[in-house]
């Protein structure tokens, strides 16, 4: 969600040397950006020089004049907190930033992130990013997508990207596999083929949806190679997950299913009004599993018909 203001950032330091601190998965999105530098920082690795300590001493050595912290969690504020920049930015009203929104944010703020992060830019005099960004896949990532989707026969427009999977701790942000099912169908029969997206942790919902309808592609892909696939896709169905960010980056309309969490703080940058949601008293509850008696009131009465009427009225 971040990726369209770091984008301000840098436009904003043309002839700076920039650093970017991601986590391990995400490194491989900018190892070939030419515009800056990235850096991994492993949370879980307190000692290591990748950790918090390691990347603690790494940015004193660094000697930044500007930092801006665009996660604004315990450890990214001590990284602030002892970097020794004269200028900070973050997205909370700490005195660790010279710069930053006035307000709180907190789980309970009616209040995208994107829209935070805006804020945040806008405090340090900046100016609002929309959504949409810039990533830079390798020679390999585009030869490798391009094979696929020549084996595939899926070298026009002529497919849609599906997420039935979620994390292993967030049960609850599934729609059923079988209303999957019932809306693939119903794009099958309108002449587009669905690919089944997804890692690991996603291969049995995807080997019982692919042996139905659609084409598993389950751990075929990485973050960039995704990024491509959205390219050259129509549109993409996913519950709230990494995909569904990764695939608004690459310019198609998303529609995504919310329920346990916050669809107003959570939903993709521009894809607002492709959210898919039930009015559940419960919802947002924020657990990763549904407690029986609530029968996943907030996803299960999403209809299937519901979702395809939407993606056709716009298709259209």
């Amino acid at each position: 969600m971040a990726l369209p203001h770091v984008d301000v950032i840098l436009a904003h330091h043309p002839k700076d040397e920039v650093w970017l601190l991601t986590s391990p998965p995400f490194e491989d999105l900018f190892r070939h950006d030419p515009r800056m530098n990235a850096a991994v920082l492993d949370r879980n690795g307190r000692f290591s020089s990748n950790g918090t300590l390691g990347r603690v001493r790494w940015i004193r050595r660094q000697r930044f004049s500007v930092i801006y912290d665009l996660q604004g969690n315990r450890t990214s504020r001590i990284l602030v907190r002892f970097s020794n920049a004269k200028i900070t930015v973050g997205t909370q009203p700490r005195s660790i930033y010279r710069f930053r929104p006035e307000l709180p944010y907190t789980r309970d703020t009616q209040q995208n992130v994107f829209d935070r992060l805006n804020d945040t830019l806008a405090a340090a005099g900046l100016p609002r990013a929309n959504p949409g960004c810039i990533l830079y896949p390798s020679a390999e990532d585009l030869d490798r997508v391009a094979r696929w989707k020549t084996q595939k026969r899926l070298e026009k427009k002529n497919y849609a990207l599906m997420h039935a999977g979620s994390s292993v701790g967030w049960p609850s942000k599934r729609w059923p596999r079988e209303r999957y099912l019932e809306l693939a169908k119903m794009i099958e029969d309108s002449g587009i083929r669905c690919v089944w997206l997804g890692s690991r942790e996603d291969e049995a919902v995807n080997r019982y949806l692919s042996r139905n309808v659609g084409i598993d592609a389950t751990g075929q892909f990485g973050l960039l190679q995704l990024y491509l696939m959205g390219k050259g896709a129509l549109f993409a169905v996913t519950n709230d997950s990494g995909p569904m960010h990764i695939l608004t980056a690459s310019g198609i309309p998303v529609y995504s299913f919310f329920g346990p969490t916050s669809r107003v703080r959570s939903h993709a940058a521009g894809q607002g009004g492709r959210v898919l949601f039930a009015d559940a008293d419960c919802s947002p509850c924020f657990l990763g599993i549904c407690p029986p008696e609530k029968q996943h009131a907030c996803l299960d009465a999403v209809a299937p018909e519901t979702v395809f009427s939407k993606i056709r009225a716009e298709m259209e």
